[in-house]
């Protein structure tokens, strides 16, 4: 056989070259089409449209994800809920941006352009059992006692080789304490203000090493004149949410996941559950396979507060004008301690009283007939016949709300912050949880809540 004259081998060596290079980017084609087939915009369900659920949809539809959102109620907010049945917007559930620097929900309200106004909850006045005024002085001496009695209690707690309720910390220094009446009321009323309607759950069942677990944020409390449901519609803005689909069973695989409703059956290829803690605690929705133990320890061992409100609109305002808050101690508490003045963000003449803990329960099995006339005869303390009777009234029941069960969630003695994270552990690559009972830093808060959504839609997006 003849050799091959250079010229030729040289040839066919760049034929060769090119067809390698066409088969190879041949092949890299055919692989990014079958890529691109496999990252077309996969299915999300996202259960739950209160803001942790449309914080999670809104991020992952924001990256090309096909995302439907799983509502039981007939309305979206979930325990954001703002009523106008009394001819202005009254917040039912959550009220407030608590710090609204660094919040994104004060930096969602700024892009939209949402009025929000600041609550002083110093600016208060503070009436004694008989429904007269306490004096700045009284009020100031009282109130350093009341401080220093409830740091000493926490120094105990936090040097106590286990968990006490706050009100066992307490006790132990009550106990070494001789307190006139007035002193005693007041320091009452100021623990039912910073913990009981603060956490929505009675002293007795609150943890004291893990009452402060919350980190805060800066820039005082405001509220949204407007509604807060003003942030729920801006978020849910060309999002696919299907309202009255109440969910009773989630199956979950490998490959994807099932969601059934009382209505019909939903699949998709990954789901984040933002359903409260409250809902997961009833066992109304049932899993499939079920919840991995550790999961379910935590969902047992996490409690769930109340906290209600009773608004009353009234004719013409018989209370002072610029007071934010008006507190009132009592001979034989609970009873209705704290109100909002609502003239200064409605300029209606209108009081929301606050009630939590166990108190807040009682009061969801009374008439509003018999709500109505307990708190006149706390306000008649100090109005006595000035006080006209309410135009209209509204009554919150969220321990009652089959889609709540509650206001939001806290740490009973016995538990532990980490069960948070261990609640907002996915499971594999299909079922993921967020809301703010999953959120350590900011529980309880719908800015926490916020986050948890946002965190959850990032980490499906790296599965």
């Amino acid at each position: 056989m003849s050799p091959i004259p250079l010229y030729k081998w040289l040839f066919n060596r760049r034929r060769f070259l090119q067809l390698s290079l066409f088969a190879s980017t041949l092949g890299l084609s055919l692989a990014c089409s079958d890529n691109q087939a496999q990252s077309s915009p996969q299915k999300v369900l996202v259960i739950g449209a209160g803001i942790a659920g449309l914080a999670a949809a809104r991020e992952l539809q924001s990256k090309g994800f096909q995302v439907t959102v799983l509502e039981g109620r007939d309305r979206i907010g979930g325990r954001i809920h703002t009523s106008r049945t009394l001819g202005f917007p009254v917040d039912l559930g959550a009220s407030w941006i608590h710090g609204i620097t660094g919040n994104p929900i004060a930096t969602l309200a700024r892009e939209w352009q949402i009025p929000i106004v600041p609550t002083d909850f110093d600016n208060i006045i503070l009436y004694n059992s008989q429904g007269n005024p306490i004096s700045d002085r009284d009020f100031e001496t009282s109130y350093a006692l009341y401080e220093q009695i409830r740091d000493r209690a926490a120094s105990i707690a936090e040097n106590s080789e286990q968990d006490l309720s706050i009100a066992e910390a307490l006790q132990q220094v009550l106990a070494t304490q001789t307190l006139t009446p007035q002193q005693a009321q007041l320091i009452e009323w100021g623990l039912n203000s910073e913990f009981v309607t603060e956490f929505g759950a009675d002293l007795e069942s609150l943890s004291s090493w893990y009452a402060d677990e919350a980190e805060d944020l800066d820039g005082g409390d405001y509220l949204f004149p407007q509604g807060y449901d003003q942030i729920i519609t801006g978020l849910a803005n060309d999002l696919e949410i299907q309202l009255q689909q109440t969910v009773t069973e989630i199956r979950y695989t490998d490959s994807g996941v099932s969601v059934t409703t009382e209505g019909e059956t939903w699949t998709a290829d990954a789901a984040i559950v933002t359903l409260p803690l409250g809902v997961l605690k009833s066992g109304s929705i049932q899993f499939f396979p079920e919840l991995p133990r550790n999961k379910q320890g935590a969902i047992n061992r996490l409690s769930m507060g109340v906290l209600n409100k009773v608004v009353l609109k009234f004719p013409e305002q018989f209370w002072p004008q610029d007071y934010h808050v008006l507190g009132y101690l009592h001979e034989n508490a609970p009873d209705f301690s704290e109100f909002l003045n609502g003239s200064l963000y409605s300029q209606q003449s209108a009081l929301i009283a606050f009630i939590g803990g166990s108190f807040a329960r009682q009061i969801e099995q009374l008439s509003e007939g018999e709500i109505r006339e307990g708190v006149l005869r706390v306000l008649r303390r100090s109005y006595a016949d000035r006080i006209p009777e309410p135009e209209s009234m509204i009554v919150t029941r969220w321990s009652q709300d089959p889609f709540a069960f509650g206001s939001y969630s806290h740490i009973a003695v016995g538990g532990d912050s980490g069960d948070r994270d261990i609640l907002a552990e996915p499971i594999g690559d299909r079922l993921f949880f967020a809301g703010e009972a999953t959120s350590r830093d900011y529980p309880a808060t719908v800015h926490g809540a916020y986050l948890s959504g946002i965190r959850e839609a990032k980490r499906l997006l790296k599965r």
